[in-house]
This record gives C-alpha cells, sequence and structure tokens, in this order.
C-alpha cells in the first residue's frame, strides 16, 4: 500500500494493489479520504481482506508441513530435546529455558505469556492444564529482581534497551545464561 500527500496542497493519493486488483485514489485529500471510506464499507474490500488473511495462513501450512517432511523437527520436540538433555523440569527453569530458546533459537524478541506457555504445552512434558496453571509473571518478576526462587541472586533476565519494560520482552542476563548453563553440566 502507498499513501502520498504533496505537502499542503491538499492533494492526496492512495495506491493499493492486491492479487490483480488495483485500488488507485487520487485527488484533494477530502475526495480520496472519501473514496477510500467507500472502499472499505465495500464488500469486496473484506473479500480482499480474507483473501490476503486465507494465502497467509496457507503459506505458513505450506511452509510448517515442508518443513516436516524435510527433517526439521517441529517446535515443541526441539524444546523437549532441549529440556530433556539438561534434565530441566522445575517450574522457573523452564521458564527460564522457554525464554532462552525462543530468544536464541527462534529470535523472537516479543513473547506475550501465552506463546511460553504454548511452547512448554507443545514439549509434551506438561499438558495445557497445567501449564495454564502456572504464574509466568511471578516466576518472570522474581528473575528480574534476582534468581529463580526470588533469593537474593544476580538477575536471570533484563529487559533490553530500546523496548517497554514490558515481561512479553525480557532477556536472560550473563547470570541468566550462566545459571542455564549450570543446569547441563548437572
Amino acid at each position: 500500500m502507498y499513501m502520498s500527500q504533496s505537502g499542503n496542497s491538499g492533494i492526496g493519493r492512495i495506491y493499493i494493489k492486491v492479487g490483480s486488483e488495483i485500488i488507485d485514489l487520487s485527488g484533494s485529500t477530502k475526495e480520496v479520504r472519501d473514496d477510500w471510506l467507500k472502499i472499505k464499507e465495500d464488500e469486496s474490500w473484506e473479500g480482499m481482506l480474507t483473501t490476503i488473511r486465507n494465502a497467509r495462513d496457507s503459506a505458513v501450512q505450506t511452509a510448517a508441513e515442508r518443513a516436516r517432511q524435510s527433517g526439521i523437527p517441529e517446535r515443541g520436540s526441539a524444546f523437549r530435546r532441549v529440556l530433556d538433555s539438561c534434565e530441566i523440569e522445575k517450574t522457573g527453569d523452564v521458564i527460564l529455558a522457554a525464554i532462552h530458546y525462543l530468544r536464541f533459537v527462534e529470535k523472537e524478541t516479543n513473547t506475550p505469556p501465552r506463546e511460553l506457555k504454548n511452547l512448554v504445552s507443545q514439549s509434551g512434558k506438561w499438558d495445557e492444564k497445567e501449564v495454564e496453571k502456572w504464574n509466568l509473571s511471578l516466576y518472570i518478576n522474581r528473575m528480574l529482581e534476582g534468581g529463580v526462587t526470588g533469593k537474593k541472586q544476580e538477575p536471570f533476565l533484563e529487559y533490553p534497551a530500546g523496548l517497554p519494560k514490558k515481561n512479553r520482552y525480557v532477556v536472560l542476563t550473563d547470570a541468566g545464561r550462566n545459571y542455564l548453563e549450570s543446569l547441563t553440566r548437572v
């Protein structure tokens, strides 16, 4: 989608291409705005948005299927191997490992608690009902303050610079990575 407005002249343009459909509106700002509102109210616009969503969903499913066929492990089973090989069982340790996995392996920067819970559930070690009971915010806040248990240790998690101070953005500190590494040596 391309939108432009030329200085203070009051002339605007909206250009959108969805598949073979093209929307090209230009004229005064008022005319463009009015025409745009008419298009958005039209059922064909909703149809175009549905087509885009369906194409995106289909592409994601196709990519996931190709990944499975090529031997790339499914997300949950890959995380399960990490947990099993490191013998990680305690809830706080699992949450710390999940955050590390999502940040380091999957390169995610924004993972709300439901995504952490999904990853843990997908591992198959705990079912969704059990994981749903976990108070992730409590564990994350303890790790921000120091350690997994809340005992005064160096913080295992921190908020990255430049992002809001929300639990969905936390990253491991050096102390957090060292702690996880110490679990692998057990």
